[in-house]
């Protein structure tokens, strides 16, 4: 088994994949996009940047939809980030850790891949996705004591 995840494609899902590297999103409208899009997840994770990509909706369907995944980073939308990635076009699904927008004319998928990514890569638009410190209730606060130094270990 190759360990090389571009080795079982072909020349032009390599084309495909490259374009993606290059632009910052992949175009896989192609007819069997999995093994070119798990290649580029490996490569968004290793450079933890977003992981944007367009698909057909059907084979033979003159839409597709362009999806964001953010779990190739350590980070997540803000609420800035969610309101400006739904002004982006209509039928948009966001949350947190991602976005997806249904029902876009394929020629306009690149376009609104392009208009994702640097929607992102906007400073305001995301942080990190660190978990906040839970609130304690008062009545759990006062039950906790504090331990004083010992005064014969100071001397």
């Amino acid at each position: 088994m190759n360990p090389h995840p571009e080795a079982h494609l072909t020349g032009r899902q390599r084309r495909r994949l490259r374009l993606g590297r290059e632009s910052g999103y992949l175009n896989a409208t192609c007819r069997s996009p999995g093994k070119m899009l798990a290649a580029y997840a490996r490569w968004c994770w290793r450079l933890r940047i977003p992981l944007v990509w367009s698909e057909r909706r059907s084979p033979h369907s003159r839409y597709g939809r362009v999806h964001l995944d953010l779990y190739t980073t350590s980070e997540r939308l803000t609420a800035t980030g969610e309101a400006g990635m739904r002004a982006l076009a209509f039928h948009a699904t966001t949350s947190p850790h991602d976005a997806c927008w249904e029902f876009i004319p394929l020629r306009d998928l690149d376009r609104l891949s392009a208009a994702v990514f640097r929607a992102y890569t906007r400073a305001a638009n995301h942080r990190p996705n660190c978990a906040a410190a839970p609130a304690h209730p008062a009545r759990q606060a006062a039950n906790l004591f504090v331990i004083g130094q010992s005064h014969a270990a100071s001397g």
